[in-house]
């Protein structure tokens, strides 16, 4: 059994955590405050993460050849319609669609992905604002002990499941 991606995720998550406690890390903060105050101390942090998931993308553009099945997005999701004909699903996968493992992108109507990213980036960015952090800054305020924090985790968790059993194939069913 091969331990080295359970120990290199607990290490990395680990070195997350306390980079975003030591730098009181929050998306959504640092574009309250910018909006707000115009205090860019946060916002900063926002911009180097953009730069860095742009760059690790172009390096995993580099790096998919000789890795046949990750990351699975540079391939167009064929490595699911293998399984998928493997399970007798007819379906395929929309090469238009981020993310060929949703039970959503058996359908090709891409409005039913517009139409559920804004719902829940709108409900996200929301509740995150209500909160007063975002879901990165609440895990690391959940984890120094802050009540709120842990019942807005518990409160993600539950919406997450209310989502995507209730309001994704209901919005999949009125698009299809």
């Amino acid at each position: 059994m091969d331990l080295l991606a359970p120990i290199a995720t607990v290490f990395l998550g680990l070195i997350m955590g306390y980079l975003g406690q030591r730098a009181r890390m929050c998306f959504i903060g640092g574009m309250r405050d910018y909006y707000l105050v115009k205090d860019t101390y946060l916002i900063k942090g926002l911009i180097a993460f953009l730069i860095c998931a742009f760059a690790g993308f172009l390096l995993f553009q580099f790096v998919a050849p000789a890795l046949k099945t990750f990351p699975w997005f540079l391939d167009g999701g064929t490595v699911f319609s293998k399984k998928w004909a493997a399970k007798g699903i007819t379906a395929s996968p929309s090469p238009l669609l981020p993310a060929p493992g949703d039970p959503i992108t058996w359908s090709p109507k891409v409005w039913a992905h517009v139409v559920l990213a804004i719902l829940g980036g709108f409900g996200l960015g929301f509740f995150s604002c209500l909160a007063g952090g975002c879901p990165f800054r609440q895990h690391i305020m959940a984890a120094e002990g802050s009540k709120s924090a842990i019942t807005y985790l518990v409160g993600f968790a539950l919406g997450a499941v209310i989502f995507h059993r209730f309001i994704a194939p209901l919005i999949k069913a009125i698009f299809t």
